[in-house]
């Protein structure tokens, strides 16, 4: 079974009718999606990554997600670009840039990155963080499902903490989203991501950091390292 649908549900689509028509918006917010549960496009049903996911969270469908492929919580859009959609070109700038008109809801971009594709993760790597300014987590070609059921641990703690101020629930999110997608640069461990996040505030902020910034703060050698992730 590629997802486990809510109790009484007979329609492949969980969310169907919840929303208003596609055309009127291109990315749903606030949707009401249960604690350890993830939201995904339908077209992810019959997928190895849903078959993958099941084992550890359940997984709702939605026909009216727009460009969005995942909402690991209600006001958290995951956009997935796959190598072949980086190698074929532009298609994927459309995409972003319609995640990142919408007010109101945190953007994760997900990317591919395979050794095909390095060239083509560069550019995406130059639209999404330095131009829209949105955080970009690259993944290996069997690391998405991975991924998303952190997203969605991460997001379960926090909403289940009813003493955390609004902003604070907003900078905790941020905090563990930044904390994924630096976790795969290599040789920076948890101390070190501390430290770039308590210094640099944003993934953005790291990203167009200098590398004499950045050696400051961590050492030349990873300095280095971490300047190339984003820069080449």
């Amino acid at each position: 079974m590629a997802g486990v649908k809510l109790m009484g549900h007979s329609s492949d689509d969980d969310f169907k009718g919840c929303s208003p028509p596609l055309s009127q918006k291109l990315v749903r917010r606030n949707q009401k999606i249960p604690i350890g549960h993830i939201l995904a496009s339908l077209k992810w049903r019959n997928t190895s990554v849903v078959q993958k996911m099941t084992e550890s969270i359940k997984v709702l469908f939605s026909s009216d997600l727009g460009i969005v492929d995942f909402h690991p919580s209600g006001d958290c859009a995951v956009i997935y670009i796959s190598a072949a959609e980086m190698i074929e070109g532009l298609l994927y700038k459309k995409r972003l840039a319609g995640l990142k008109a919408v007010k109101g809801i945190r953007k994760v971009i997900v990317a591919e990155r395979t050794y095909l594709s390095l060239q083509q993760f560069s550019s995406l790597q130059q639209f999404a963080v330095l131009e829209l300014e949105l955080d970009l987590i690259p993944v290996t070609e069997n690391g998405l499902h991975s991924l998303l059921v952190q997203m969605v641990s991460a997001e379960n703690k926090i909403s289940k903490n009813p003493f955390l101020h609004p902003s604070k629930i907003q900078d905790e999110e941020l905090s563990a989203h930044v904390s994924i997608a630096l976790k795969n640069i290599p040789k920076i461990g948890e101390k070190k991501i501390m430290m770039l996040m308590e210094r640099f505030g944003s993934l953005h902020n790291i990203a167009i950091a200098t590398v004499e910034d950045l050696s400051s703060l961590l050492g030349a050698s990873l300095g280095q390292i971490v300047w190339d992730y984003f820069n080449k």
